[in-house]
């Protein structure tokens, strides 16, 4: 295999994590956010199970551990799908992915909290930075200084580093597919049971047209599973620096691709901050990277 494409197949995959933004925005205000997230997980499942068959890994199935930490995990990349969309409803696809984006940096953050990492100067710096880009993205609009949107985001990107940290923690303590399946499982499940008690099924109330159907299709096979499975894949072959600084560019993707479909536009007060945040991100996950010390 040649050397240049485990990278070039984690930029893609960079590339349509980028994509994903839009699609959710297109749709925000069409699907129920808790109807999304079952749609996105269940398609999910319905790829991972025959898969699992076929290739004689049905053993996975009977794993408690799995199980046990499918469900921990599922519910929390549940909440995360709910969050994403219900704060598309209220923001752009351009803040949505930079402040997104701050999870890797929440991360650490979070480990400081519960004592298990320091961090040195420089990162420190990187967090200060990434932190006044955030401020710039979020209160470039002096009509509109608060939005709701991008709170909810926020709240959301603490979530996702709640679930980066935990699944890099289970993924070393059970079967990866297995962990991986029931992950996608239970986020289904739970997402299903938050749309029954929110607002129950009325079929008449679903909008089946093909910009809903398309869009939930590209988020469940490519937005969730096959990047996910490319990714790690790739990163057998690719450097942690290297696999860092690819993904810390995703923002950009994101915010090109609004642009292009959407026609949205940053002030330039929003594209300082999303600099700011670009280039906190890429010196952090360098640092991290070189220092050998993982964020999980």
């Amino acid at each position: 295999m040649k050397k240049w494409i485990p990278p070039v197949a984690l930029l893609l995959c960079c590339m349509v994590w980028g994509t994903t933004f839009v699609a959710i925005k297109k749709i925000a205000h069409l699907i129920d956010p808790y109807l999304l997230a079952t749609l996105r997980s269940l398609l999910a499942v319905l790829v991972l199970f025959p898969m699992l068959i076929i290739t004689n890994k049905k053993n996975v199935f009977f794993d408690k551990q799995a199980i046990k930490y499918g469900l921990i995990t599922g519910i929390i990349l549940g909440g995360i799908y709910v969050i994403q969309t219900l704060g598309m409803q209220f923001t752009s696809s351009n803040h949505s992915a930079f402040i997104t984006s701050s999870a890797v940096i929440m991360v650490p953050l979070l480990l400081v909290l519960t004592g298990k990492q320091q961090l040195n100067f420089t990162q420190i710096a990187c967090i200060f930075l990434i932190a006044l880009g955030l401020y710039l993205l979020t209160n470039s609009n002096d009509n509109q200084p608060y939005n709701l949107g991008d709170t909810i985001t926020f709240f959301g990107a603490i979530v996702c580093a709640l679930h980066i940290i935990l699944s890099g923690h289970f993924v070393r303590k059970t079967e990866f597919l297995g962990l991986i399946f029931y992950q996608f499982l239970f986020a289904m499940i739970i997402s299903f049971f938050g749309l029954l008690i929110s607002k129950g099924i009325n079929p008449s109330e679903i909008n089946f047209s093909p910009l809903v159907i398309n869009n939930v299709l590209y988020l469940g096979f490519f937005g969730t599973l096959l990047c996910f499975f490319v990714t790690v894949w790739a990163q057998k072959f690719v450097s942690t620096i290297t696999t860092a600084m690819i993904l810390s560019l995703e923002p950009i993707f994101a915010a090109t691709t609004s642009f292009i479909v959407l026609q949205e536009s940053l002030s330039l007060l929003e594209i300082i901050g999303g600099i700011a945040i670009i280039l906190g991100l890429i010196t952090f996950n360098v640092l991290d990277a070189k220092s050998g010390v993982g964020l999980n």
